[in-house]
């Protein structure tokens, strides 16, 4: 497969330099209000005038707590398949998180549910502003307005899925509004995320020139309404869904798995959704995502701060079913030559760490990985969803099952099973911030993460901030167990 560029346009970072202050937070909200349109969008705006808007919110992904330290930790670290990795005193709230003792107070559950808020801020003002705009035709406006409800769908999902029902949101506020509006239920967020994907597959194209990599799609939709659908163990809906994705014949898995996770691997045939990374203009775009992962007090430009590292539980596991490829693209041992040339100092504090952020030093410029896209949705994904709601809802899940495990060098199943699955996805998403919540929609956590601290009826979700509870004057409640 050729080689295929890996960077967003460049106009995309431009506009980013402008709205990326939209998304920053303190203790509550800091968003744009709305009607707040430049003058000169009286008239009527372009596509590329109104995809401005949207652009905001994009930015707002590259945010500390929406993709770095707190994603990280929650979605990661928490699992048996991570150790928090860095110097043992290192972090104290990520320490928490790795031992389930974390508490409302914990600050990186902070910055997950402020950095979260404020971005999907940023796309409530997109949609109701580019709702406001003076376009003549609908198809130019509708393709925008799905974009930033994919968007904040994407974002719905992860607050509901972590927290359970949260505030639901969808125009701009200030903190004083925002501190009235109640949790709703869990199934009410998710029929808001639902409503937010079915406009955004009706409306989205199925692809972007090139240049425009990273721009949510209708297969990416689909992909996300899927894993809203599977939290809720609505699995003919899954299937749909999944079925549709691969019918389209847009996407395949890419054929090296060593090279999907390396920059030649970026925005590949595999890629459903992924979030365009850079260190241009110095780092000034910079998103920390591979950076805090990459081997603590290795060489210059190839070191990071070595968090969330493979446990010795994958390790066993990958060498239980002789899943070599896979645990070779996965774990990144110190004292290392990579095939690249790159080398990981024996001296290194932690024995492993992860190598699906590892960046070869030729692309470090400034620092570790900035240039890493992160690959939040991948077609082996979708496949493996595919399986899991054929044995749930009927159909074949042999088909979708073996395609993945053909490109990881091992032979076929034939009948699976939902532990088959559930193994399948443990290997080929292995550190990529999905065990976590596949145990908790499993009912597998209080075996697999007992040892690590998980207490059945209060560890399923996060608490909600205390600073957020008491901002709202007890309108928020709190999750039960904290």
């Amino acid at each position: 497969m050729k080689k295929i560029q890996f960077k967003i346009a460049s106009v995309f970072f431009i506009i980013f330099a402008v709205v990326f202050s939209f998304s920053a937070c303190d203790d509550f909200l800091d968003l744009p209000m709305e009607g707040e349109l430049p003058i000169d969008y009286e008239r009527e705006p372009t596509a590329e005038e109104g995809f401005r808007y949207v652009s905001a919110v994009y930015a707002g992904l590259r945010n500390w707590g929406i993709s770095v330290f707190p994603y990280i930790g929650m979605y990661e670290i928490t699992s048996d398949d991570a150790d928090k990795g860095s110097t043992p005193d290192d972090s104290p709230a990520m320490i928490e998180l790795d031992n389930f003792t974390y508490t409302p107070e914990n600050d990186l559950l902070l910055s997950f549910w402020n950095d979260h808020y404020a971005v999907i801020g940023n796309a409530n003002f997109a949609i109701n502003t580019l709702l406001d705009l003076n376009f003549e035709e609908e198809s130019v406006r509708n393709p925008l307005v799905a974009e930033a409800k994919f968007l904040r769908a994407f974002l719905f999902l992860r607050l509901n899925m972590s927290f359970g029902g949260v505030p639901i949101v969808d125009t701009t506020l200030t903190a004083a509004e925002f501190a009235k509006i109640p949790r709703s239920a869990r199934q009410e967020v998710y029929d808001f995320i639902e409503t937010d994907l079915l406009f955004a597959i009706e409306h989205l194209p199925y692809n972007y020139p090139l240049e425009e990599a990273g721009r949510a799609t209708r297969g990416a939709a689909r992909a996300l309404l899927s894993r809203a659908y599977m939290n809720q163990d609505r699995w003919a809906e899954v299937k749909l869904q999944t079925d549709e994705i691969i019918l389209s014949n847009t996407y395949s898995l890419y054929p090296d798995f060593y090279s999907l996770f390396r920059m030649i691997g970026q925005n590949s045939s595999e890629s459903v959704f992924e979030l365009q990374l850079t260190s241009r203009d110095q780092g000034r775009y910079r998103c920390e995502y591979g950076f805090v992962q990459g081997p603590r007090n290795n060489f210059a430009r190839l070191q990071g701060w070595g968090f969330n590292v493979p446990s010795e539980k994958l390790i066993e596991f990958f060498d239980s079913r002789e899943d070599e490829i896979r645990k070779f693209a996965t774990v990144l041992p110190r004292g290392f030559r990579t095939p690249e040339g790159d080398s990981i100092n024996a001296n290194c504090p932690n024995p492993y760490y992860n190598y699906k952020v590892y960046t070869e030093l030729r692309y470090n410029t400034i620092d570790y990985a900035l240039d890493h896209n992160i690959r939040y949705i991948r077609y082996a994904e979708v496949l493996l969803m595919n399986a899991e709601a054929a044995l749930h809802a009927g159909g074949d899940a042999a088909t979708p099952l073996n395609l993945v495990r053909q490109r990881a060098g091992l032979e076929p199943v034939n009948g699976p099973t939902l532990q088959d699955v559930w193994d399948e996805r443990r290997a080929e998403l292995a550190m990529e911030k999905q065990r976590f919540f596949d145990l908790i929609r499993t009912g597998r956590a209080p075996q697999k993460l007992a040892s690590k601290g998980f207490q059945t009826g209060k560890h399923e979700l996060f608490p909600i901030p205390q600073s957020q509870i008491d901002l709202s004057n007890g309108v928020l409640t709190q999750n039960p167990g904290y």
